[in-house]
């Protein structure tokens, strides 16, 4: 009964369900090609006709188009960059399978020989590659960045004309297209370790979507030229939404739970956290709770407008400096707690002096319309300290984390007090 126990929480609960849900969703595929009943066989021929793929299109825009409205509560890079590469993907699938309709009532399409398709499916294998290497969380000027990068050079090879990186494929590297399989099948395998062990480090749940698509991708070439291929990959923009949809489903769970004034986690969030109803702390914790020096001053002596975006702005910092470990909460008026889930003392230490060392450099610009412009500069003072699921209490460890927030005070403010085997220093 244990062992039963575990496999259904292995498999309904961890971050491999997307992958045996896609896995079903194949076997349950290639069991319908062998026992077709009627209704299959009229969406199959549905499924492979021209109105199906533009219909995946749409569905990759709508992925798109909801994963920028999310982008601004979880700043998931992946989810969004999977959004518009997967929509250059549909692009050229469409155009090698289908053809694209032109006004003029003539069909553009990519030439349909082994040299394209084997170019097409290591597109794929890239894409998934560059998901696995981007982390979920790059601050918004390298998002921009590498989404203009990643777009420009898929415009790139579609301007390039695959036709023509295929003649130049049978040119130079005549010996690929002799190993087709055994060169998709070996990325692809290298992809799925790369992301795996990404994933570990990163504590980031997508090294398995990544490798039930290159299950898919793999399976799909083994099978090319078929219409089952086609079929297949008619997959992709299913996973996609799924991908999206729960995305969305996790940005409205954060704006049930987050200071609309701060745009970070509110108190409830942070004591669900706190007392394990949200997520998990894992086998060690940190904690730090920070607070805005002499803020009573700045209210008073700039109004509570200003007061608010001072708030704001350190807030934010906070937690793009804690990210994408640390989970940035709004603790009382003016503190803010990052909780740490499965993280080292040492590596929440540096996080925490490079967030108090950064505020201190800022300067937060106040005023306007009827009062004059003044560029404030703030600091805060931090305690941080750490503790081991089963062996430490949690409020305890909240409790050290507070004494050392006073000790940092009493010290002179604009610094970090580290709680080490109950001894502050």
């Amino acid at each position: 009964m244990a062992f039963l126990a575990e496999m259904k929480r292995f498999l309904f609960r961890s971050a491999a369900l997307p992958f045996w849900m896609l896995l079903g969703a194949i076997v349950g595929l290639f069991l319908l090609e062998q026992f077709p009943f009627e209704i299959w066989t009229k969406t199959r021929h549905y499924l492979l006709t021209a109105p199906f793929f533009y219909q995946s299109l749409i569905l990759y825009l709508l992925a798109l188009v909801l994963a920028l409205l999310t982008y601004r509560s979880l700043y998931n890079v992946k989810i969004l960059l999977a959004s518009f590469l997967f929509l250059m993907m549909g692009v050229f699938s469409m155009l090698y399978f289908i053809g694209f309709q032109m006004p003029n009532g003539g069909i553009h399409r990519i030439g349909k020989d082994e040299g394209v398709h084997l170019l097409l499916y290591l597109l794929y294998s890239t894409v998934l590659l560059l998901l696995a290497l981007v982390p979920s969380y790059l601050p918004k000027l390298l998002t921009r960045f590498c989404l203009a990068s990643f777009i420009l050079l898929e415009l790139v090879v579609m301007i390039a004309c695959p036709d023509s990186l295929s003649t130049a494929m049978k040119a130079h590297v005549p010996w690929m297209l002799k190993q087709p399989v055994s060169i998709v099948l070996g990325l692809n395998a290298a992809v799925a370790v790369l992301a795996h062990i990404l994933s570990v480090r990163r504590r980031d749940p997508y090294s398995w979507s990544i490798t039930a698509l290159l299950v898919l991708f793999s399976i799909a070439f083994l099978v090319r030229g078929s219409e089952r291929e086609i079929l297949l990959l008619h997959l992709v923009p299913i996973v996609l939404a799924l991908m999206v949809m729960a995305n969305l489903t996790a940005s409205l769970s954060h704006h049930a739970h987050y200071d609309q004034l701060l745009n970070i986690y509110n108190r409830g969030h942070c004591n669900n956290i706190l007392e394990g109803k949200g997520k998990s702390l894992g086998k060690r914790f940190a904690l730090a709770i920070l607070d805005l020096d002499h803020f009573k001053k700045v209210n008073d002596r700039h109004g509570h407008a200003a007061g608010d975006r001072v708030l704001y702005e350190v807030a934010q910092k906070v937690r793009e400096k804690a990210l994408p470990r640390g989970i940035t909460c709004r603790y009382g008026g003016e503190e803010l707690l990052v909780v740490f889930p499965g993280t080292s003392l040492e590596y929440a230490e540096k996080v925490g002096r490079e967030v108090v060392s950064s505020i201190a450099q800022m300067r937060i610009q106040v005023g306007g319309k009827k009062k004059k412009k003044k560029d404030l500069r703030i600091t805060v003072s931090g305690g941080l300290a750490a503790g081991r699921a089963g062996k430490d209490d949690v409020m305890a460890v909240l409790e050290s984390a507070d004494r050392a927030l006073y000790r940092a005070k009493r010290l002179g403010r604009n610094r970090l007090t580290v709680v080490r085997k109950r001894t502050a220093q």
